[in-house]
């Protein structure tokens, strides 16, 4: 697994503006080679063996969640994927309008759980910086608190994967 750093959440992002300031949010960052697109980002995501798991959990639970699924949520052909909505997305864009390498990002909540995950892809020299955040609702008041450790270990795992 490639390297898989901690940092704060990006000013500005998607996730920095979700929620409130008493809110949970982390953010990880991976540097690939090449350019990545954000909708090969949230396939090669989804589909990794890392959230192989998750599927299962959601296919049992007769949520949206196949390789159809997940390349419609990839390409904006949807807006549910699983338990979780598109809050928002920002395709990149060139200050002509046309789709450029500026960063792309999406956001996607879960209501049921009080949830939502975040995805970025930073165009850099020789190749791509791909975030991946969270955000948790009332951490204190919904129980999240206790498994932040295995929360955070799980998400370093899902973005080495990737």
């Amino acid at each position: 697994m490639s390297t898989v750093t901690a940092c704060d959440v990006p000013e500005g992002s998607l996730l920095a503006q979700f929620g409130g300031p008493e809110d949970y949010r982390d953010c990880f960052w991976r540097d690939v080679a090449g350019e990545v697109t954000l909708a090969q980002f949230i396939e090669r995501f989804y589909s990794s063996t890392a959230f192989l798991p998750e599927r299962l959990i959601l296919k049992a639970l007769r949520t949206p969640a196949s390789s159809a699924d997940i390349r419609a949520l990839a390409k904006g052909e949807t807006d549910r994927f699983g338990a979780w909505r598109l809050v928002e997305r920002r395709e990149a864009r060139s200050s002509s309008g046309a789709v450029g390498r500026e960063n792309a990002q999406v956001l996607l909540e879960s209501k049921d759980t009080n949830t939502a995950s975040w995805f970025c892809v930073e165009p850099r020299e020789g190749g791509t910086r791909l975030y991946f955040g969270s955000w948790v609702g009332g951490i204190d008041q919904s129980g999240w608190r206790a498994m932040l450790a295995a929360h955070v270990w799980y998400s370093r795992v899902l973005l080495g994967g990737v």
